[in-house]
């Protein structure tokens, strides 16, 4: 059925045309989101912040980055004293956004150690030239600080010892959508309906691929995933994240020893695949709004799939990584010493009251369970070396 809302831009009806009439929905996603010329991501219409299309943790404030430099500093140093490397050690974050994830958590290392920024190299890997710009303006001031922007290919040439920072990454990779229904399984796909001399855009089902299939097998074998769930309504749709087990075999001949830590929309199985969530999990975010509408605004909105928490982690060890744990952002931040920076606020004059009460609801809006913190924290280790043992202060109790 047609979504009168969901009106076709002149750019992506070319593209749909020359593909046949129809396209997948992961290429749909893909086009609207990182089309050199019309993408959201690629020619910078992406914007971040407390006015832009969404917030992030570290659009919130610095105090995101001051925390997680409290986990990064302990890799680094477990790091250093292992002497796997005599080199530099590399702090590289995918996908930085607006860049100051990576500028505060340098500014914050080089506060809680001083004696490591000499030893630090800043990589970004961004792949869309519109975001770049707006990284440089942001962390080219960065002083004593070695910082380069790389792609993954490029790394895998010369890896590095350090830590991998993907902080809302994985859940705008494209996915496939797949549709159950009268007892078979599609590929959703995207196609053009023409009303009144305009065109808008409409879902088809198409046939899946094998990989969908292969994809289907195993996660029913080795993660015990029924696809589709009990008790499902006539139309059940869900998500594949299909580019995350090539993204893990790559970034795992990036790293030579060191930590991973994606930090992300994610649930567990039994939610993720539930009767329930009959629409899967994709939304699309504009002006701060979320919309259930994923083919509205296309390449104007910010799409946006949850991971499968179970899925997740078995790309990864099946692609030589070492799980070490997972937790909420929430209790993450509270085991890193959220609750001190907000007793030190209690000690404010009263000439930095206002201040002092932005700060404070930022700090909430980072661990409130009904937002940011319900994010999951999955850290993983690569290590070429047996001695190597990094720790995890974010998954210790917090302490009251």
């Amino acid at each position: 059925m047609i979504d009168p809302i969901a009106r076709c831009p002149e750019w992506l009806i070319d593209r749909i045309v020359n593909s046949g009439g129809s396209i997948s929905f992961y290429k749909y996603m893909d086009l609207v989101l990182n089309d050199p010329e019309n993408g959201f991501y690629s020619t910078g219409k992406l914007n971040i912040g407390k006015d832009g299309d969404f917030c992030t943790s570290p659009s919130l404030s610095n105090d995101f980055a001051r925390l997680l430099a409290i986990q990064v500093v302990d890799w680094m140093l477990d790091l250093e004293k292992s002497e796997v490397n005599s080199k530099m050690l590399s702090l590289i974050e995918i996908g930085p956004g607006e860049g100051t994830l990576s500028r505060d958590l340098i500014m914050a290392i080089a506060e809680i150690a001083p004696s490591l920024i000499n030893k630090i190299e800043l990589i970004l890997v961004e792949l869309n030239v519109g975001m770049r710009r707006r990284q440089e303006k942001v962390v080219n001031n960065l002083k004593g600080i070695n910082c380069r922007w790389s792609n993954i290919d490029d790394l895998i040439l010369n890896p590095v010892t350090g830590v991998v920072i993907a902080n809302e990454v994985l859940d705008a990779f494209p996915v496939e959508r797949l549709v159950f229904c009268d007892k078979k399984v599609f590929r959703q796909g995207v196609s053009l309906k023409k009303t009144n001399y305009e065109y808008f855009l409409e879902f088809v089902d198409l046939e899946p691929t094998s990989e969908i299939i292969e994809f289907l097998n195993e996660s029913n074998s080795l993660l015990k995933i029924a696809f589709p769930p009990k008790n499902i309504f006539s139309r059940w749709v869900t998500e594949w994240h299909c580019d995350v087990p090539s993204w893990f075999g790559k970034l795992s001949k990036v790293l030579i020893n060191g930590s991973l830590l994606i930090v992300d929309y994610a649930m567990e199985s039994k939610r993720y695949y539930n009767a329930m969530r009959k629409d899967g999990t994709l939304l699309s975010y504009r002006n701060q709004e979320a919309n259930s509408n994923v083919l509205k605004d296309a390449g104007l909105c910010d799409l946006t799939a949850h991971l499968c928490i179970e899925s997740t982690i078995n790309y990864a060890l099946t692609n030589g990584w070492k799980f070490i744990g997972e937790t909420r952002q929430g209790q993450a931040l509270l085991a890193l010493g959220l609750s001190k920076f907000l007793f030190s606020l209690q000690n404010t004059s009263s000439n930095n009251l206002s201040a002092a009460l932005n700060r404070r609801e930022s700090l909430l809006r980072l661990v409130d369970p009904m937002g940011l913190g319900n994010f999951r924290w999955l850290a993983f280790q690569k290590d070429n070396n047996d001695d190597l043992i990094l720790g995890k202060r974010f998954l210790e109790e917090p302490i009251s």
